[in-house]
């Protein structure tokens, strides 16, 4: 794509017209005056281009706001993508360099970018995958879709403190969820809690690791208490407050919707291996209670045997009231169908299991305690 003739720069002191990247850093020594040059503003706006890779585009769109004087935010955004959206980490901007990336995820995502003018030139990175790109920009940045807001959780003498997102659309009460996440599943439950607010839910991530099946009374309590703090809130309709599982150690976790003075509303798990009938018991369980159960299996997650837990999961939590077990065949342990080149050599981008955001969020809109 060619930048327009706005972007030639007229330096009498400086040898090119249009200065290459390698030269931007000493763009503050030299100006048409001969005196330092002024420090830009912070490129903020709402930036949008393509990028390509083997004949194939995909459309991004960058919302970079200032949230304080120096600092920005930054949400980037996939329209042809489904559920692809994110809050981008470790946002940096040393002028003219803007560097960005996705947080925590194991694919990694990154923006690498100078600013020219109302322009970002730079270099998109998907894994492997390395795709230049402009864009430009096209107005103000809109707002996130949700508001960060601390959120403490006191049991037992000690204080959680965690943040909570908090929709900002106009809707008085949300549904919410307490997405309980160990070292491992961290990353995965931060993704989820962003996906849901975006969405119209509050969300929490709480620090909670079950090491053995017996997990101890002190962890139980607090996520407990992490669900109490959070039909509190509000903003949070108490009668749809739940909780999000992934992994091993969810069954042992479980048992803490049994310690809330409220019911339940839903509980959402995600890859959560079934080696056996025994570790089934909490699920049974939870069917027992009339606990409403969403378990999601990606079909290429080797971690665990999808087939045959997916099957004793389907047994143990039944259809009562909304259970549901479902399996995406294709996707990875994120719930991502890889990317992959056709057979007529045209590049198809990763992206979100079909119908995996959709469903998700369809299924927990329709959840209530009765």
């Amino acid at each position: 794509m060619r930048i327009p003739a706005l972007l030639s720069f007229p330096v009498l002191h400086c040898s090119a017209r249009l200065l290459p990247v390698a030269a931007w850093g000493i763009i503050s020594g030299c100006s048409s005056g001969g005196s330092p040059a002024t420090t830009l503003p912070l490129p903020t706006g709402h930036f949008e281009g393509p990028v390509s890779y083997q004949g194939s585009e995909l459309r991004v769109a960058l919302d970079l706001r200032e949230t304080a004087p120096g600092q920005l935010e930054a949400d980037v955004h996939f329209p042809e993508l489904a559920g692809q959206s994110f809050a981008a980490a470790n946002v940096r901007y040393k002028e003219p360099q803007l560097t960005l990336e996705r947080p925590g995820r194991a694919s990694q995502a990154t923006v690498t970018a100078i600013r020219e003018g109302d322009f970002l030139r730079g270099v998109f990175t998907l894994d492997s995958i390395k795709a230049d790109f402009v864009w430009a920009r096209r107005g103000q940045a809109a707002p996130r879709a949700y508001q960060e807001k601390a959120f403490a959780v006191q049991t037992h003498g000690r204080t959680q403190r965690l943040t909570l997102l908090v929709p900002t659309d106009t809707v008085a009460r949300h549904p919410a969820v307490a997405l309980l996440a160990d070292a491992a599943s961290a990353a995965s439950a931060a993704a989820r809690a962003d996906l849901l607010a975006r969405q119209g839910f509050l969300a929490v991530v709480v620090s909670a690791s079950a090491t053995t099946s017996e997990t101890d009374s002190t962890t139980l309590h607090t996520v407990a208490a992490a669900l109490q703090a959070l039909r509190r809130q509000p903003a949070a309709d108490s009668l749809r407050v739940g909780f999000w599982l992934r992994g091993p150690g969810a069954g042992a976790l479980l048992p803490a919707a049994g310690l809330t003075p409220a019911a339940v509303a839903f509980v959402v798990l995600e890859n959560v291996p079934a080696a056996s009938l025994a570790d089934t018991k909490p699920f049974q369980q939870a069917s027992r209670q009339q606990l409403p159960v969403l378990a999601l299996y990606a079909g290429a997650d080797t971690s665990l045997n999808v087939r045959e837990s997916a099957r004793r999961l389907r047994n143990a939590v039944g259809i009562r009231r909304g259970s549901s077990v479902r399996t995406f065949p294709l996707a990875n342990a994120e719930f991502i169908v890889p990317g992959r080149l056709s057979a007529d050599g045209k590049w198809t981008w990763p992206q979100q299991a079909a119908g995996f955001a959709e469903g998700l969020v369809e299924w927990l809109r329709q959840r209530k305690v009765r």
